[in-house]
């Protein structure tokens, strides 16, 4: 059959329709009220099944083996667009799992389609017994009419809630760039700014990078998109099958990808970068090196996903719970909420060793 030209705008207007932009701020024109929707099953019940695996991706080893490292676990979500419920429903499984998970990272997109349609998740979100950490994506960056903005809107909308974070931010004014230290795990994270400062910012990765080296701690980096076009992948189910290259241009190549890959071949240790931006799951290699771990997004307009995105179902959420041991290289994933592709494939669990480039389980 001969494939039919698609008219953008009306895609667009039904993946707004079974969103919930009709009924919900921040999308509805001024003076209109929320519209009351009915009480769903919670993200914990929903996700009951997943338990084991959360629990047991935060721990090591045996206590015999010695190792000395304590395993790093945390959520990671991308591009929630402002949609606050959906916060709210991964700050709940923070707050329940908060004796294992140590903070979450979010990894841009906080406002919807941009600055205009904004939502102050932290204030107005139920509280979070942990940090939730946040990063510059590019509709964080530009006004109503599409226009990329001076820094300052963006650094009051994504970092004014920063108190317990314990980070340390990139000198400057209004930093967006930080490092945060794990040293119990010999985990270093670099989280950045792809859209301001970038000159400055590549200078101070590169001597923060450095010292990570002689230090020999283990570096994961994130952003909002991945360092480059992901040119191999190791075959898992966190790859996504889909051809998005017919329909959208993944090559960019973003300044800090080269930079890290002179970080690995100069003897670093680089666990991946973890990113969104592409609103669907990519796991695999830059073509200079650079493992990415692209998330699908968290909120539930739809359009650039594997599948409708049905409140009150599991693919009603969608986050990685991630964590890393540094005493064996070993990077774990697990799914909560929308775990199936198109292609009806699982994407449950993932082990994998980052030094040795080895899947050791996948479901």
């Amino acid at each position: 059959m001969k494939k039919q030209p698609v008219d953008v705008k009306s895609v667009v207007a039904y993946y707004d329709s079974i969103s919930i932009k009709p009924y919900r701020r921040p999308f509805l024109p001024e003076g209109i009220p929320e519209t009351p929707l009915p009480p769903i099953e919670s993200i914990l019940s929903l996700n009951r099944d997943m338990d084991p695996y959360v629990r047991r991706a935060a721990s090591g080893r045996t206590k015999l083996f010695g190792d000395p490292c304590e395993v790093l676990s945390f959520i990671h979500l991308s591009d929630v667009h402002g949609v606050l419920e959906l916060w709210d429903r991964m700050t709940e499984f923070l707050n329940h799992y908060a004796d294992i998970l140590s903070f979450a990272l979010h990894t841009g997109d906080y406002c919807s389609g941009s600055q205009a349609e904004f939502i102050d998740c932290y204030a107005e979100g139920i509280p979070a017994r942990r940090p939730i950490l946040n990063c510059v994506g590019n509709h964080d960056t530009v006004d109503g009419n599409g226009k990329k903005t001076e820094k300052k809107p963006v650094h009051d909308k994504l970092f004014s809630h920063t108190g317990d974070w314990g980070v340390t931010f990139m000198p400057g004014p209004l930093p967006t760039a930080y490092r945060k230290d794990f040293p119990a795990s010999n985990l270093r994270l670099f989280v950045l700014d792809l859209y301001y400062d970038q000159e400055a910012e590549a200078a101070w990765l590169r001597d923060e990078l450095e010292q990570a080296r002689r230090d020999g701690v283990h570096v994961l980096t994130a952003m909002h998109q991945p360092t480059a076009e992901i040119v191999d992948s190791p075959g898992v189910t966190f790859q996504n099958v889909t051809d998005f290259r017919a329909i959208a241009d993944y090559s960019e190549v973003t300044p800090f990808d080269g930079i890290i890959a002179d970080f690995i071949r100069a003897g670093g240790v680089h666990v991946a970068n973890l990113a969104g931006h592409y609103h669907s799951d990519w796991f695999g290699y830059t073509k200079s090196g650079v493992l990415n771990v692209a998330v699908a997004c968290a909120t539930d307009w739809a359009g650039w996903s594997e599948g409708e995105k049905v409140r009150g179902t599991r693919s009603f959420d969608c986050f990685n719970v991630t964590a890393v041991d540094t005493n064996v290289s070993l990077l774990k994933l697990v799914r909560i909420g929308d775990q199936v592709d198109s292609s009806l494939r699982e994407k449950r669990v993932l082990s994998y060793d980052y030094r040795a480039k080895k899947v050791l389980y996948n479901a």
